[in-house]
């Protein structure tokens, strides 16, 4: 039946393709846009998601390699024009992103970068993979370096009269310090310096290889910039200032002007390749988000800790039996875009990982952050692919206890409890917690933080963790090292593992890789805003007191970067 469906799709591809040699011209360049936040797959879209969203689809990364491939095995197209502009990626996916664009050049394509919008330091990174950056009059080249940034809150919750206590495994274990800090300790801004150390490293070493500079000149034009047009080509940045209308001329190497299409029009001329889909093939199942029990979901509006996106257990779950069951899966390729979450959560997903990967290798491909949680539910895999700046270990838990007893007293409220039991009040949020309690609490996740370890170490034959655990992070490239991961690269390496393991055989990602479908909740329907307005302030009340008490394998705090 497989073979049967392959040669109608083939026969109808062919005709198409002959069509298009026959009626249609392809443009000698296709404008390639980048620009948001450059999720690793595209998302599934249901009938009423299409209905709402009439506009173009966010890019993935999924989408500029399947985009990049087709124009580079159509054969007749020169190269790509690539735009960008607005993007607020995470490092590991400007990595990915990257890998590809250089790819497509080492595949004999010309890429050209024309950025006609404000130039900064991420925008500059993906540009800089082109062999010709241009840039329009009066555009600002801000390649300003990276930054790391925290909020923190406990100044803003003592004015509250809220205060929490956090019990972490180490002060390594940095993801409450938001709550109950002013600045970084000492350990969390040694980690969040050898991270950025690690970003602005690569950043130099891409405007180096890219630009024929050397280490100093490349230094030097990061801290003497923004930069006008004409003074970030002096500086080796750019190639050249000219509008748009310019670009036919530019990229005629002094022959007939090209025609530049946009990849809406261009993909119409362009020849579909051919299916070639064997009787294996690679499951895909995404693990997105704060890690929590129930089903994965979206909330409205961010909750803080937690953030927006949700993975839950049971959604993940049940994506990955649904993996096992199929007949045709013979691998997993399991996505990992998670900072870690709830434990008990995580470890429910962890041993359908462990379970399923003694019958059906899972390979793991991490996202710009696997941390705790996230690096747990991937310790059992058969292989395990880091990008670079990939954020990960993290090997820790912690719990909160929050105390509103001067919140209750300057409203003028004042809760009366009866119990039975010691610790019957263990989470009672109306006074501040006793030794005894914190002792407890203690105790509770240090049970957690040593089967987390010995997960780890049965998982990735590391006898001795505590070294590199104790809520430690890691770039990719250090976990490497440490042999947290089994290799450094992207979706490419995962991919072919997965094929490899699983006995796929040949053909490229839209033949042999199959997207697992995760149910989800979805976002609430549309309502009166007061229904809305609600819905947002109970989810976040419900989420405040669910995060009270539980012990969470959170990796490290949100790092804003610029």
């Amino acid at each position: 039946m497989s073979s049967l469906s392959n040669l109608l799709v083939n026969l109808w591809r062919l005709i198409g393709n002959a069509r298009s040699r026959l009626f249609r011209r392809p443009p000698g360049f296709v404008w390639i846009e980048l620009s948001g936040a450059l999720p690793e797959f595209d998302a599934p879209a249901g009938f009423f998601r299409r209905r709402i969203n009439r506009g173009p689809s966010p890019v993935t990364l999924q989408t500029l390699r399947e985009r990049l491939e087709r124009i580079s095995s159509d054969g007749r197209v020169r190269g790509v024009v690539l735009r960008v502009r607005d993007v607020d990626a995470g490092w590991a996916a400007l990595e990915e992103a990257r890998g590809e664009l250089l790819a497509f050049r080492e595949g004999g394509g010309r890429l050209v970068a024309y950025l006609a919008d404000p130039v900064d330091t991420r925008s500059y990174y993906l540009a800089s993979a082109a062999e010709e950056v241009l840039v329009a009059p009066l555009v600002t080249v801000g390649v300003t370096g990276v930054r790391a940034s925290v909020t923190f809150f406990k100044d803003a919750l003592d004015r509250l009269g809220v205060g929490a206590e956090v019990v972490a495994v180490s002060p390594y274990k940095s993801a409450g310090e938001p709550y109950t800090r002013n600045d970084f300790s000492r350990e969390a801004r040694e980690q969040a310096q050898r991270l950025l150390d690690g970003r602005y490293e690569e950043l130099l070493r891409a405007i180096r290889e890219a630009r024929g500079l050397t280490d100093a000149e490349a230094r030097t034009a990061i801290d003497n910039a923004p930069f006008g047009p004409d003074e970030a080509a002096t500086a080796g940045l750019v190639d050249g200032v000219l509008y748009e209308d310019a670009l036919p001329g530019r990229l005629s190497a002094g022959g007939e002007k090209p025609r530049i299409a946009e990849w809406a029009a261009a993909k119409r001329s362009l020849k579909a390749p051919y299916r070639r889909r064997g009787p294996r093939q690679v499951g895909l199942v995404q693990v997105k988000g704060a890690i929590t029990r129930g089903r994965s979901r979206r909330l409205p509006v961010p909750v803080p800790f937690l953030g927006g996106e949700r993975a839950g257990s049971e959604s993940v779950v049940a994506a990955l039996r649904g993996a096992e069951r199929n007949r045709r899966v013979g691998a997993v390729l399991l996505h990992v875009e998670s900072p870690g979450g709830d434990a008990l959560a995580s470890d429910l997903i962890w041993r359908e990982v462990a379970r399923i990967t003694a019958k059906k290798p899972v390979v793991v491909l991490m996202g710009n952050v696997a941390a705790s949680g996230g690096y747990y539910v991937s310790a059992p895999a058969a292989h395990i692919v880091a990008r670079r700046s990939t954020v990960t270990g993290s090997i820790g838990v912690i719990t909160i206890r929050p105390a509103a007893d001067r919140l209750y007293e300057s409203v003028g409220v004042n809760p009366v409890s009866l119990q039975r039991g010691e610790r019957a009040g263990l989470m009672d949020l109306s006074r501040p917690p006793t030794e005894d309690e914190l002792r407890v609490l203690g105790q509770q996740i240090g049970r957690v933080y040593d089967e987390f370890k010995g997960r780890v170490s049965r998982g990735r034959n590391l006898p001795d963790l505590e070294a590199i655990a104790g809520g430690r992070v890691w770039s990719g490239a250090e976990a490497l090292d440490l042999g947290l991961v089994d290799g450094v690269g992207g979706f490419r390496e995962a991919f072919q593992k997965a094929r490899e393991l699983g006995g796929a055989g040949e053909g490229g990602p839209a033949d042999v890789l199959l997207k697992i479908p995760v149910p989800r909740v979805g976002r609430p329907a549309p309502g009166e805003p007061a229904e809305v307005v609600g819905e947002i302030l109970e989810g976040a009340r419900r989420e405040f007191l669910g995060v009270a008490g539980r012990v969470w394998a959170m990796g490290p705090y949100g790092i804003s970067d610029d």
